[in-house]
């Protein structure tokens, strides 16, 4: 009986240890025989034995350096080349397809093109101009520099227009009647289309920045320009333009509200400009850098049979400035009542 009461208990025991580990399994019985599997029924033992634990400890997370070596470090993004505005020109009997082609095969994107000149907007990396300076189909890669407005002088005899006289306008008014016609086209911000004393002296133009007709103007400086050329007369209001008679402006917006705009815009609108008519082409901005684009812009619209006038700029300065300073362009620099140059007036050979 003893014997049989102590084979129960190790029974249970076994059965309990089983059991608490949380696996299933087969539990050995007595000899001869089998267990059959556990069921969700447990029977807990009233006094349960010690459980050793058998199972290896659980792998740690390895800290600091050690878990850093696990992770491979993903290698940096390599530096992307900055891209900046150029134009380049290609070299007569250059066909369309082959320029874009040479364009795409330097690495540089295309923006815009001057067909009539062979000429593209392009953004590009160094990496890409050098490739496009070393192919012989290339004839000249300049950088798409800004130009920027000349203002006019703000003293207060600029109000009372004594230029006028002092070129002889009034005389001239009195005893010339103009038989003719000539169209000016102000390349500048624009020309306020409905200012009362430009409004009936507008012809068609464009601009090359927008998608307007030039008659719109954010700046005033082409306003001024405009006014300056063809205002009417006899009007009461604002100024007198020079040409009192048979002068219509074309507005050709290339500068933006800031007063500034880029060589490849200025091109396009010297090509527009030559290509509608325009008798006399006026560009009333500068900077100091040549581009050979911007000359073979001048060069085309002088073959036109345009006059190209533009303002030296009001720096002081004798140092050449563009395009003013160009092949073909007639530089206007400003005086005074005397006819003395004004100190704050550019001048000089370019």
């Amino acid at each position: 009986m003893k014997t049989t009461l102590l084979r129960s208990i190790a029974l249970l025991s076994t059965f309990a240890i089983v059991m608490s580990s949380g696996g299933i399994a087969w539990a050995e019985g007595e000899p001869g025989g089998s267990t059959p599997p556990a069921t969700a029924e447990t029977v807990p033992p009233s006094e349960p034995a010690p459980v050793t634990e058998t199972s290896a400890p659980p792998e740690s997370t390895p800290t600091g350096d050690a878990a850093s070596t696990t992770v491979p470090l993903s290698e940096p993004a390599p530096a992307t080349e900055p891209s900046t505005d150029f134009i380049v020109t290609f070299v007569g009997g250059t066909s369309a397809a082959t320029q874009l082609e040479a364009i795409a095969a330097a690495g540089a994107v295309d923006t815009d093109s001057v067909p009539a000149l062979r000429l593209h907007s392009i953004s590009a990396t160094s990496t890409a101009i050098e490739a496009l300076r070393a192919d012989a189909r290339v004839a000249t890669v300049d950088v798409d520099r800004n130009r920027v407005v000349e203002s006019a002088p703000d003293d207060a005899s600029y109000a009372d227009q004594w230029s006028l006289s002092q070129i002889g306008w009034d005389a001239a008014r009195d005893a010339v009647t103009p038989s003719g016609s000539s169209v000016v086209a102000v390349l500048d911000t624009g020309v306020d289309g409905s200012h009362p004393d430009l409004a009936g002296n507008l012809v068609p133009g464009t601009s090359i920045i927008g998608s307007d007709d030039g008659t719109v103007d954010t700046n005033g400086h082409g306003t001024a320009m405009a006014g300056l050329v063809a205002a009417e007369t006899n009007t009461g209001i604002g100024v007198a333009g020079v040409g009192y008679q048979g002068v219509k402006v074309m507005p050709i917006t290339v500068l933006g509200a800031d007063g500034s705009g880029q060589d490849s815009d200025i091109i396009s609108g010297v090509v527009y400009a030559a290509d509608h008519g325009a008798d006399v082409i006026l560009m009333s901005f500068s900077a100091p850098q040549y581009s050979a684009a911007l000359q073979a812009a001048v060069d085309y619209a002088w073959d036109k049979g345009s006059v190209l006038v533009a303002a030296t700029g009001n720096d002081g300065s004798s140092s050449p400035a563009f395009p003013a300073g160009d092949r073909g362009v007639v530089g206007v620099s400003s005086t005074d009542t005397s006819d003395a140059l004004s100190s704050s007036s550019n001048h000089g050979d370019a």
